[in-house]
């Protein structure tokens, strides 16, 4: 034959109950109390106890699509007062403030680590340092052999050139004498001012004489 449970036997499943209840502070439906308590007590006796919670007004239910849903009923003294609410504001839009201000600053901390990232390190600027030395020290004898009227042109570099030199001016010399001969036909009869047409069709001569160096032009 069972044992018959005593009084104290249901007033432990009583608090076992209300103190998980207030613990959680969530609902919990009979089944789910009776699991999340490990099956320390029946179903049957976990019901029983949320019933006397009930009458107690310790517990409040709530029917959802055939399932009862309990919760520990909330105490008025947990809602705060009008004063503790407007303190809650307060203190929420100094810390939002707070926020803006570390956001911001935060930002601009971002810029300057880009902005030191994008720099040299040190032993990237000290090489950039010798190899501006070196090339300063390149120009500085190519300045004095400058100064000293040294040649720096090899002589068949320079005899090179100055053939080049030599043979595109007379290809310039015998192009001009072509356009000039062959305009000089074209306008013999022609009604208008040459110059006119020169303009007209955009066509540009050097201002340098026909006979004359380019070269020597300013000399």
């Amino acid at each position: 034959m069972a044992k018959k449970k005593t009084s104290s036997d249901k007033k432990e499943e009583e608090s076992a109950v209300l103190d998980y209840l207030t613990k959680v502070n969530r609902p919990y439906s009979a089944t789910d109390i009776f699991n999340n308590l490990h099956a320390k007590y029946t179903k049957g006796s976990i019901v029983k106890a949320l019933d006397q919670l009930i009458k107690d007004e310790s517990v409040v239910s709530k029917t959802y699509s055939k399932t009862v849903i309990y919760s520990v009923k909330q105490s008025m003294d947990d809602v705060p007062s009008e004063e503790e609410i407007n303190a809650l504001q307060k203190s929420l839009n100094e810390l939002a403030e707070k926020h803006e201000e570390l956001s911001t600053e935060n930002k601009r901390l971002d810029q300057t680590l880009s902005k030191i990232k994008s720099e040299p390190t040190t032993s990237e600027a000290n090489e950039l340092l010798e190899k501006a030395k070196a090339e300063n020290a390149q120009l500085k004898e190519k300045l004095a052999a400058l100064k000293s009227g040294t040649v720096l042109i090899p002589p068949e570099k320079r005899k090179r050139t100055d053939d080049e030199y030599d043979t595109f001016r007379q290809l310039w010399k015998k192009r001009r004498a072509m356009f000039r001969d062959i305009f000089k036909t074209i306008t013999e009869h022609y009604p208008g001012d040459p110059k006119e047409l020169k303009e007209e069709l955009g066509i540009e001569e050097d201002p340098i004489p026909f006979e004359q160096d380019p070269l020597l032009v300013n000399l």
